[in-house]
């Protein structure tokens, strides 16, 4: 007969209060330009050294964090909509994409992230295209020269918006540049002074006013290729 006491189970550790996606998350929250392992760690309260047990980097965190922002965009249209519509609606969602979430587009940009989310979604705007009459082609050029417009625009935009050393904005000086060479300029200062009044009136115009002349270029194009295909 065996009298040895029983093992003893072992007893089981708190399971985790985070995983990959409430890392990510958290990263969103804090904003994927200025968050550090340290800072989400300090908003999820925990350790920073038990994010390592879910993610490897912050590099991993910020292309989770990209993942859920596209996934979670809101840009898909009623099937009724035109193809202008459409492309206004997506467009202008990315630019709000990117508002939301400073550093997002620069990460993008240089090839840091790409989100499988975006690539799908990608795909799907052209499927959407190509059901309202777009070939495959002019279909996925229309839809990629318009992401990267917005991508480029907004990058340029708010590259202007930095807060310089001596507290000014940068586009404030930027404007006090143009319109001293109008001044000196005369001959040219109409055109300068219209340049002044875009960087003034705000990037959304200035956004808008480019998207605007790309679809009535598409327009255009669409126009020409239907008369040719019925002659």
């Amino acid at each position: 007969m065996n009298n040895s006491p029983a093992p003893q189970k072992r007893k089981r550790g708190r399971p985790s209060s985070i995983n990959r996606e409430s890392i990510a998350r958290a990263a969103l929250d804090i904003g994927v330009q200025k968050a550090t392992i340290p800072q989400i760690a300090t908003h999820l309260g925990v350790a920073h050294s038990s994010l390592y047990h879910h993610v490897k980097s912050r590099d991993e965190i910020i292309a989770m964090a990209a993942e859920i922002a596209v996934e979670e965009l809101d840009w898909r249209c009623p099937e009724t909509v035109t193809w202008r519509e459409e492309l206004i609606v997506l467009t202008d969602s990315i630019w709000e994409l990117y508002y939301k979430n400073p550093g997002l587009a620069e990460s993008l940009n240089h090839g840091e992230i790409t989100p499988t989310t975006g690539i799908l979604s990608f795909a799907e705007s052209v499927s959407r295209l190509q059901h309202k009459g777009f070939p495959l082609n002019e279909a996925v050029v229309a839809v990629d020269m318009l992401v990267d417009m917005v991508k480029e625009c907004f990058i340029g935009w708010w590259s202007i918006e930095k807060t310089e050393q001596d507290g000014r904005l940068r586009r404030e000086k930027m404007i006090e540049l143009w319109e001293s060479e109008a001044q000196n300029s005369l001959e040219q200062a109409e055109q300068i002074t219209a340049m002044v009044g875009i960087m003034k009136a705000g990037p959304r115009a200035w956004w808008e006013s480019k998207r605007n002349i790309v679809l009535d270029g598409i327009a255009v194009t669409r126009e020409r290729n239907a008369k040719s295909n019925s002659e």
